[in-house]
């Protein structure tokens, strides 16, 4: 049987592929260690301190500590830059776009207003830029949050979620993080706060930590943080699993939909974000998987943050939402001695190709390819580690590319179906970490060593 799955994983990493007539030259690799089925095509140096990136068509959006670029990557071998709109950013982790109005979100931490950096600051932002025209970018309107890290598009971007970080000066002494902030985008040059904050008491009834928002294919807004994973609808007419009654569901107002506690993440380290794949099933129920990053930045291999599965039956009924609930683990996957290897690094962003097959950032272990396909059974069926490997994230693109924005680096692009055998070459020296720990969460959400530190990797 493990024969076999490995000849089934090798298959299925060579299907977005087609043949062609003559193949051009690939860049050589860095040192590292890369596996067979995976191909390095290009390392976009000049965008050093990249956090997140996004996408609308062919243009992608790579937000670092500098600006926001854009670029065309129409050839993914050779990402061309279109703008940049420079400025100082922190820290901005999930950027998001909105491509039918051509806008771009970009979340402005509170520890990013003060040097040196501290929670403490009780204001974030949003700043809503208009990115129709790539070449020229523009800011259009900017509205200040009590929060502010990440920004997630809600209801089609018609409403923002704002979530993290830890609390600020003036915030209520009984929160431990600060919630999710929703914001009304539907004219975006005038953003609307909502009135209050969403996705209080996540902790077992205290409000604590809401670090970031994915919303699945059927709409449902899912908010990672300290405590677990809870699940909103945020449109359409819906009965509260909390009290029964029968809502109409809005980016202000959400009706819980499934999710709840986790024993990972819910002291000291955090859920980070998570994706629902309406079409996984766990022993034989479809729609019940959810994938969930738990984030802790050290390289102990007992505690470094996984990648984790869990079972959703038993969180239907508002269960989630009571103190003492717990989501049913599945499965949990680390890069502890697995082939590629040099040690441990934390769970970070991942996307979903579609089909159960994740590719996932482990910071200095670099990208992995997952297949989740049996949430009770992960396996890694390929790798891309860089010796000077930082890598925040990793983006699924049509074709079988995988974009990775890596803080080092820049933005590497990888071809998922490629080279006949593993790739590597002589380690490189150690180097000094460019980050430094938070002062209240530690390395679970570094800041900027120095501001002159980070810039000297653009020119």
């Amino acid at each position: 049987m493990p024969r076999l799955r490995a000849a089934l994983a090798a298959t299925l990493l060579l299907l977005p592929l087609t043949q062609a007539s003559a193949a051009p030259r690939l860049p050589d690799p860095p040192a590292g260690d890369i596996s067979p089925g995976v191909t390095f095509l290009a390392n976009v140096p000049e965008l050093a301190t990249a956090i997140s990136l996004n996408f609308i068509g062919d243009t992608m959006f790579a937000s670092t500590v500098t600006g926001i670029y854009s670029y065309d990557v129409s050839d993914p071998a050779a990402p061309a830059l279109l703008g940049a709109l420079p400025m100082y950013i922190w820290e901005n982790e999930d950027v998001d776009v909105d491509p039918r109005r051509k806008l771009l979100f970009l979340s402005r931490d509170p520890r990013g207003f003060t040097s040196p950096a501290t929670s403490a600051f009780p204001y974030g932002a949003i700043q809503v830029i208009d990115v129709s025209d790539p070449s020229l970018m523009r800011q259009i309107s900017m509205i200040t949050l009590p929060g502010g890290h990440t920004t997630t598009c809600v209801d089609s971007c018609n409403y923002t979620w704002t979530g993290g970080p830890s609390t600020g000066l003036g915030q209520p002494a009984e929160w431990k993080g600060r919630p999710v902030f929703g914001t009304d985008m539907r004219d975006p040059s005038q953003p609307k706060a909502c009135p209050e904050p969403i996705d209080v008491g996540r902790n077992d009834g205290v409000t604590d930590y809401a670090h970031d928002v994915q919303v699945d294919a059927r709409g449902i807004a899912w908010v990672s943080g300290r405590g677990g994973v809870r699940g909103y609808w945020v449109t359409g007419t819906h009965r509260d699993p909390r009290d029964g009654k029968v809502k109409v569901a809005t980016g202000c107002a959400p009706v819980p939909y499934a999710g709840g506690g986790t024993e990972l993440g819910s002291t000291g380290p955090l859920m980070h974000n998570s994706w629902h794949n309406t079409r996984l099933a766990v022993e034989g129920r479809k729609g019940d998987v959810l994938m969930v990053t738990e984030e802790n930045v050290v390289s102990d291999c007992s505690t470094a943050g996984r990648f984790v599965t869990y079972d959703l039956r038993g969180s239907y009924r508002g269960e989630g939402w009571k103190p003492g609930h717990r989501l049913r683990e599945l499965d949990t996957w680390t890069p502890e001695e697995q082939a590629g290897s040099t040690g441990c690094a934390s769970a970070h962003y991942f996307s979903d190709r579609g089909d159960g097959i994740v590719a996932i950032a482990f910071y200095g272990q670099g990208v992995r390819l997952l297949d989740v396909r049996n949430p009770k059974d992960i396996e890694q069926i390929g790798y891309y580690r860089p010796d000077d490997a930082n890598a925040w994230a990793a983006y699924w693109r049509p074709g079988g590319y995988v974009f990775v924005p890596d803080f080092d680096r820049g933005v590497d692009v990888l071809r998922v179906g490629g080279t006949p055998k593993p790739t590597q070459a002589p380690p490189l020296p150690a180097r000094e970490a460019p980050n430094l720990p938070d002062e209240v969460l530690g390395w679970l959400c570094q800041v900027p060593r120095s501001l002159a530190d980070a810039q000297h990797h653009v020119p």
